[in-house]
């Protein structure tokens, strides 16, 4: 029961994914629907959401929730304590070098990816983002797996100088490591081609659980410990979530946090309770 469990936990990640970029796409939708958009404009409209939502939800979270502890310990689920570090201050030098990354990234990839109008139609806006979120995380999976091997892991020691892990840890990497998860980010969507509102969803609620995912707290997409579980023990929970882990038995062991946010950890942890089992998987 708990392995069937656990499988509706990663495909629930999936559904959340795809459900609420479905419902951004629709409001992106209605905002630009009579407006045209050529290239360029729409390279600016992806970068300029992609980099305005980053800094937003990650201030958000890093100055707004944690600064709460009842509710930073209530959204928390961190097995293993680290010791405090300082993270690296904002510089303008910084912020101009990651932005001119991102404009270039948004540029090729809108170049590379055949464009495909979908407009509001619910079902392939669905089925484009379950697709999109799938697929990237199996690329993200097979990457970063790579980063952790000898050949490649020059490339990615500069994400790991922090084992205490904070929002904007998902954007401390190499050029070389943002080159390629950005190749890799790209795959998908020359695969499935693309819609401008669908990439703008995309973006958006990608930097939500990219995150959280670093931030130490469940708020709605990812557990709390799943990615500390990764700076921490150097090794496992390679993917976005825990599919790719679980199918390749990488998967370190987390506690899921159950909430209204979680319905399937919920679900399981009245049921286990009531059958007098561990809610640890």
């Amino acid at each position: 029961m708990q392995r069937f469990f656990n499988w509706c936990f990663e495909l629930e990640f999936y559904l959340k994914i795809a459900i609420t970029c479905t419902m951004v796409q629709q409001i992106f939708y209605f905002l630009f629907k009579n407006i045209e958009f050529n290239f360029i404009t729409q390279v600016l409209l992806y970068w300029l959401i992609g980099s305005i939502s980053f800094y937003a939800i990650g201030f958000f979270i890093e100055k707004f929730i944690k600064s709460k502890d009842n509710l930073t310990k209530k959204l928390t689920a961190r097995v293993n304590k680290v010791k405090k570090q300082s993270f690296p201050a904002f510089t303008l030098k910084g912020i101009i070098t990651g932005e001119i990354k991102s404009l270039i990234a948004a540029l090729i990839i809108l170049y590379l990816a055949p464009e495909v109008h979908r407009d509001n139609n619910l079902l392939l806006n669905f089925g484009w983002f379950l697709m999109r979120i799938v697929a990237a995380d199996f690329c993200f999976y097979v990457v970063h797996r790579l980063f952790h091997t000898k050949s490649f892991l020059k490339i990615h020691i500069k994400h790991h100088e922090f084992k205490d892990t904070s929002s904007f840890v998902a954007g401390h990497k190499s050029l070389m490591e943002y080159i390629i998860v950005t190749i890799t980010d790209v795959l998908p969507i020359l695969i499935f081609g693309y819609d401008i509102t669908q990439l703008c969803a995309w973006t958006l609620i990608g930097n939500i659980y990219n995150l959280e995912g670093h931030s130490s707290l469940s708020i709605f997409f990812i557990p709390s410990n799943f990615h500390d579980l990764h700076h921490t023990g150097f090794n496992g929970n390679y993917g976005i979530h825990g599919f790719w882990d679980r199918v390749f038995n990488t998967l370190n062991p987390i506690n899921k946090k159950p909430g209204i946010m979680f319905p399937v950890s919920l679900i399981e942890y009245k049921t286990m309770k009531l059958f007098g089992k561990r809610l640890n998987r």
